[in-house]
């Protein structure tokens, strides 16, 4: 729709809302459907209601993508302004030219109970006493989120004397939150009907989208019908609802958030673990630092699923076209850091180069040569991580079960179910290459019954269910699970486990199961033994070189040895927990910020 100034004799007051479909936290957002209507819809629908609101417009980017902003805005009649996508400030200034505006009402497109009463109370105390940015009164609470009106004097100050600050370049208002003397701030008294701590209603991730989802259904309301005081009113009476996503954090103002190119291996030969705790930091940097995250996946099919599930973006790659598949998200999508959870595909040297692009890389418990050429890497206290020769590298390695990832994202409740036996947990990966799940039923087919065993079948295990039906033909205690994509009920209702060493250590650690260890390799080998010496687990060695034997024996003296189970219960809950995640999302995005203080390359980002 083509725009012209429209002039007017008196203060014409327009809703801009900010919108673009490359949102790093929850792409498309703004066309997500909720209650049967993208989010726009629901914005814009509400926004009619207003008294003193003339004309809705949407500001977008020039970017293609947002196209379906254009296409949005047309089939509904709402003039679409565009802009640079990396200045929301010109965005709106430009908007204020066209449509002519005195007073504008900026509002954010993640915001979908906007209430038109309460921007109207607003917009009544900005006229009245003459301001160019209205605030609540001081101690004055509401649950509204996502408006802000001011006052074209107030932009145009903006335009001409903050338009270098990152603040007023992409929050626009929050530069008056942050300078409250830049212009003249009003002051609007409560307003008694949304006077009621809110929480989360704003749309940034898709536990977000779950929550306002649940919300409609939960009031029974149609799209765009729910109304925000009945809204507050229902937190208020089952406060539990807010559990859907009160863990995500609200981005500060003076964040400028970010993206992060995620290299994985995953599926098949590689197994899921690195696919697990992957998405576990991708979703710590979304939820908690406001980073969004695309992955770049080298495995199998069967991998991709519980990436996207989580709601991320993924490209396919493999190792003979790996640089060039990095390069070229690199140069698309200008990602603020890459992480790599890898065994193959890009070496040190191309690491090296696309580093020079990217404002901040880091590796996770990579033995390779091509960790010198990252700037920060992660690993357990295994004795493979203080081998390593760091030499004159400018890599930082951080060393410690504080950066244990899991594949978790937070740990269920313990509850240790009241069997009469005792509960033996078998978990050999998600793929099982060495095919361990059914030697280790035909080893434990031979011990007296008197344990509960519960195989886990992984998604990618060879004839998975051929499997299943010949574990529990060998043994009526024993019991098989399937299609299990988080283990933490399994974890928690365990008494001891046996597991193919990998992530899944880790998550048994953590829930406190006393675990016995075969491993796949000398390396896992290695690794399992810093699990051993902490108190954690019972390394078996290699799997090739086990005995069927030693299997049976290993598991039976477990069994019977409750006092030893719970020293190491004790030892697993003190020394790994789930957080590893969310510290190492902590790190990289406070290592990110001070990057962008003093280079050019990541302010520019």
């Amino acid at each position: 729709m083509t725009l012209t100034p429209e002039p007017s004799d008196h203060l014409r007051v327009v809703a801009v809302i900010q919108a673009r479909m490359g949102s790093t936290r929850l792409p498309g957002k703004v066309l997500k459907p909720i209650a049967g209507q993208p989010l726009l819809w629901h914005i814009i629908h509400r926004l009619q209601r207003s008294q003193f609101i003339e004309q809705i417009a949407i500001a977008t980017s020039t970017n293609p993508r947002d196209d379906a902003i254009v296409e949005f805005g047309r089939e509904h009649g709402v003039p679409v302004v565009r802009g640079p996508e990396d200045d929301v400030l010109a965005r709106f200034a430009r908007a204020a030219e066209l449509l002519d505006a005195d007073v504008i009402v900026r509002v954010s497109s993640d915001a979908p109970f906007v209430d038109a009463g309460f921007i109207d109370h607003l917009l009544a105390s900005l006229l009245e006493q003459n301001g160019d940015y209205v605030l609540l009164e001081d101690g004055a609470v509401t649950g509204h989120e996502g408006v802000d009106p001011f006052t074209r004097r107030a932009l145009d100050k903006l335009m001409m004397d903050a338009h270098a600050d990152p603040v007023a370049r992409e929050h626009v208002t929050g530069y008056f939150k942050l300078h409250p003397e830049f212009v003249r701030i009003a002051r609007a008294p409560a307003y008694p009907p949304l006077a009621h701590a809110g929480g989360r209603l704003t749309v940034d991730t898709p536990d977000d989208l779950a929550f306002v989802e649940t919300l409609h259904e939960r009031l029974a309301a149609k799209a765009g019908e729910a109304s925000l005081a009945d809204l507050l009113l229902l937190l208020e009476r089952e406060p539990q609802l807010r559990a859907l996503n009160a863990h995500v954090k609200q981005k500060p103002i003076a964040a400028t958030g970010g993206l992060a190119l995620i290299r994985c291996d995953g599926g098949g030969k590689f197994g899921y673990g690195h696919v697990k705790r992957m998405v576990a930091l991708a979703r710590a940097l979304r939820d908690r630092e406001g980073i969004g995250s695309i992955f770049a996946m080298n495995g199998t099919a069967d991998a991709l699923e519980p990436v996207g599930d989580a709601g991320f973006e993924t490209i396919t790659t493999d190792a003979s076209q790996d640089f060039a598949v990095l390069s070229g998200l690199v140069e698309a999508r200008a990602p603020d850091m890459l992480i790599c959870d890898m065994r193959e595909g890009i070496d040190r040297s191309e690491l090296d180069r696309l580093s020079r692009h990217v404002a901040l890389t880091s590796v996770i418990d990579d033995g390779s040569d091509r960790r010198l050429a990252a700037d920060i890497a992660y690993y357990p206290p295994v004795p493979q991580a203080y081998q390593l020769d760091w030499g004159a590298t400018h890599c930082v390695p951080r060393i410690g079960w504080k950066w244990a990832m899991l594949g978790l994202n937070k740990l269920a409740s313990s509850r240790r179910a009241a069997f009469p036996r005792p509960t033996l947990l078998v978990a050999m990966g998600g793929s099982d290459p060495a095919g361990l799940t059914l030697r280790t039923a035909e080893a434990l087919a031979k011990l007296d019954p008197v344990f509960r065993a519960r195989f886990i079948i992984g998604p990618g295990v060879t004839e998975g269910a051929r499997v299943a039906c010949r574990i529990v033909a060998l043994a009526p205690h024993f019991e098989t699970v399937e299609g299990a994509g988080d283990l933490a009920t399994e974890y928690a209702a365990s008494d001891a486990a046996i597991a193919a060493f990998g992530v899944t250590a880790y998550e048994l650690a953590a829930y406190g199961v006393p675990a016995l260890y075969l491993c796949l390799t000398e390396d896992h080998a290695l690794s399992a033994s810093a699990f051993e010496q902490a108190g954690m687990g019972i390394s078996l060695g290699v799997a090739e070189r086990a005995l069927d034997e030693d299997i049976s024996r290993a598991v039976w003296a477990l069994l019977a040895d409750p006092a030893r189970r719970r020293e190491m219960r004790s030892a697993g809950i003190t020394t790994i927990d789930a957080d590893g995640a969310i510290r190492i999302a902590a790190d990289l995005a406070a290592a990110l910020n001070a990057r962008r203080v003093s280079s050019p390359l990541a302010a520019n980002g």
